[in-house]
C-alpha cells in the first residue's frame, strides 16, 4: 500500500505492462495503430477504474471494519513486544470506520519506514467471514504486513582528499540489534585536520515508542582548532532524549553531556589561549525545540524553520571543584524562511541566526575559548575564512560571546535544465560578533550588535544532492574591519547546513 495514499495498491495493480521496444519494432503500421488502440482503451479503462474506485471510498468512507487479527512476514527479526505495540491501533478490538482503518495503517507504515525499522513494506487486506451468530454488519478483514526488514550489518570504509588534507576513515553499523530498533555505530576517523576521532553511538526506542528516542554517544577524538593554533583532546559522553514526530512538525530534543577537553597550545601568541590550556571540565544540560516545515533541509523550495535552544553549564553539579571552571547560560536561535517566485522561476531564502552566552563567573573573567560562538566560512558568513571574524587576540580568532548573523540567497534554475539538481546561486551575507562585557548591561551589551557589521556578496552554482550540498562561489567582501580575516575570489563549500 503507498503510503501517501490509501488506495495507491489498487491503482497499481491496474496498471498495463509497456511493450518492449523490440517488440513492436518488428510490426507493421497497421499491427502499431491496432496496439495503440487496445492501449488507449486499456488507458481509458484503468482511468475509469480508477474514479469508480474513488468514488467507491469516498462512499464506504463510513462502513465500519473490525479487525480479526494482523499477520506480519519476514516478521522473526522482531520482539513480540515491539510489534504488538507498533499496531496497537488494530490489536484493541475497536469496530473502525473504514477511514480511521486505512489512516491507521498509513500512520504504522510511515513510522515504520520513516525511523529506518524497515527498508520497506506491502499491505494486503484478506475479507474473512464474520462469526457464525454474528450481527454485525462490520466488515471483517485480516491486513498482510509483508515488511522487508533492514540489513542487520553495514560496513563502510574510505578516504577523503582535497585541498592539502586528507583522512581515513571506518564505520560499523549493527541495526535492529536486539529486535526492538536498536542501533550500534562505531565510528573512527584519522586524518590531517583530525588526528584521531572514535565515537560509539548507541540508540533505541523508550518504551517501544519509535516517536521518541534516546540515545547516547561515547567519544574520544583529538581534533585541529587551527583559528587558535592549537589542537583540543574531548573525552566524554553525550545523553541525548528527542522525538521524531510523523505527524508533526514540532520536534524537542533534551541533551546531558559530560566532558573532559585538553586545550593544548602549539603557535599561538594569544595571551586568552596560554591562561586556558590544559584541563577543562563541561557538564551541561540543554534543550532544543525545532519547527521545521520545509521540503528538503539542504536546499528547501517551500516551508520555514524555527529553532530555539538554552543551555546551562556547571562542572560544579559533579559535586567536584575543578581549577578551570566557566559556567554559563547560552541561548540560540536560528529562522529560515523560503519565498517561491514562480515568474523567474527561483526561490528566495531568508536565514538569520542569533547567540548569547552569559559568563556566570563571580568575578570579571571571560568565558571559554571552547565554548563560545565563531562565525564566518563558506557555509556561513560566506567570503571570510573560516571562523574569521570577530574578535583576535594576536594571530589567533579568539571567537565571541554575542553574534548575530544572517543572509539572503536567490536560487535559480539553470534555463532549459530545470529539472537538475544544478542551480544558480546569488547571495548577500552580514554577521557581527562580540564579546560580552559584564561591567555594562545586557541591554547595552546587545546594542552591540545594532552596527558594524561585515557584509559580503556572491555569486556561483550549487549541487544539491540527497546527502550534502555543495557549492563553488565567486565572493567579494564588500563591507570589511581591520582584524577581519578575508576571502577573496573562489570559494567552496560542503555540507548541510548553509546561511
Amino acid at each position: 500500500m503507498s503510503l501517501d495514499n490509501e488506495h495507491d495498491q489498487f491503482m497499481d495493480s491496474l496498471k498495463p505492462a509497456s511493450p518492449t521496444h523490440d517488440s513492436s519494432s518488428d510490426l507493421s503500421r497497421a499491427e502499431k495503430e491496432l496496439n495503440q488502440l487496445q492501449q488507449d482503451k486499456q488507458n481509458l479503462m484503468i482511468q475509469q477504474n480508477q474514479q469508480y474506485l474513488e468514488s467507491l471510498f469516498q462512499d464506504h468512507k463510513h462502513q465500519p471494519v473490525k479487525i480479526r487479527n494482523v499477520q506480519i512476514t519476514n516478521g522473526q527479526s522482531y520482539r513480540d513486544q515491539f510489534l504488538k505495540y507498533q499496531f496497537r491501533n488494530l490489536l484493541n478490538g475497536e469496530v473502525m470506520t473504514l477511514e480511521k482503518y486505512l489512516n491507521n495503517v498509513n500512520q504504522i507504515s510511515k513510522i515504520l519506514i520513516s525511523s529506518g525499522i524497515i527498508e520497506n513494506l506491502h499491505v494486503s487486506n484478506n475479507l474473512v467471514n464474520p462469526p457464525l451468530f454474528s450481527k454485525s454488519q462490520a466488515f471483517h478483514l485480516v491486513p498482510v504486513f509483508n515488511v522487508v526488514p533492514v540489513k542487520r550489518f553495514f560496513a563502510k570504509t574510505g578516504t577523503n582528499i582535497g585541498n592539502g588534507e586528507g583522512d581515513g576513515y571506518i564505520q560499523f553499523q549493527l541495526k535492529n540489534l536486539f529486535g526492538g530498533g536498536e542501533n550500534l555505530i562505531f565510528d573512527a576517523i584519522t586524518g590531517t585536520k583530525t588526528k584521531s576521532s572514535y565515537l560509539i553511538n548507541y540508540n533505541q526506542p523508550i518504551g517501544n515508542n519509535l516517536q521518541y528516542m534516546n540515545e547516547n554517544l561515547f567519544m574520544i577524538n583529538t581534533r585541529n582548532l587551527d583559528w587558535l593554533q592549537s589542537n583540543i583532546t574531548t573525552r566524554g559522553m553525550i545523553n541525548k532524549i528527542y522525538t521524531q514526530f510523523y505527524n508533526s512538525n514540532l520536534n524537542h530534543e533534551i541533551i546531558m553531556e559530560n566532558s573532559w577537553k585538553i586545550l593544548n597550545n602549539q603557535k599561538s601568541k594569544s595571551l586568552q589561549v596560554l591562561q586556558q590550556a590544559g584541563s577543562q571540565f563541561k557538564s551541561s544540560i540543554a534543550y532544543n525545540m525545532n519547527y521545521d516545515t520545509r521540503d528538503n533541509k539542504h536546499l528547501p523550495t517551500i516551508g520555514k524553520f524555527l529553532q530555539i535552544g538554552i543551555e546551562y553549564n556547571n562542572p560544579s553539579l559533579l559535586l567536584m571543584r575543578f581549577k578551570n571552571q566557566y559556567p554559563f547560560i547560552k541561548t540560540v536561535a536560528q529562522t529560515q524562511f523560503v519565498q517561491q517566485l514562480p515568474i523567474i522561476k527561483s526561490n528566495l531564502i531568508i536565514t538569520n541566526k542569533f547567540g548569547l552566552l552569559y559568563p556566570l563567573n563571580n568575578d570579571k573573567s571571560s568565558s571559554s575559548l571552547l565554548d563560545r560562538f565563531y562565525i564566518g566560512g563558506p557555509n556561513d558568513v560566506r567570503s571570510f575564512l573560516l571562523n574569521g571574524l570577530g574578535p583576535k587576540d594576536y594571530n589567533s580568532c579568539i571567537g565571541g560571546d554575542l553574534f548575530f548573523n544572517g543572509g539572503i540567497s536567490l536560487i535559480t534554475d539553470i534555463p532549459k535544465y530545470n529539472e537538475s539538481n544544478f542551480k544558480i546561486h546569488n547571495f548577500i551575507n552580514f554577521g557581527r560578533l562580540v564579546g560580552f562585557n559584564k561591567e555594562i548591561s545586557l541591554f547595552n551589551n546587545l546594542q552591540k550588535l545594532t552596527n558594524q557589521y561585515s557584509i559580503s556578496y556572491g555569486f556561483g552554482i550549487l549541487f544539491n544532492h540527497p546527502m550534502a550540498r555543495f557549492e563553488l562561489n565567486f565572493v567579494l567582501p564588500l563591507v570589511t574591519h581591520e582584524r577581519d580575516s578575508l576571502r577573496k575570489g573562489i570559494q567552496y563549500g560542503i555540507g548541510v547546513s548553509f546561511l
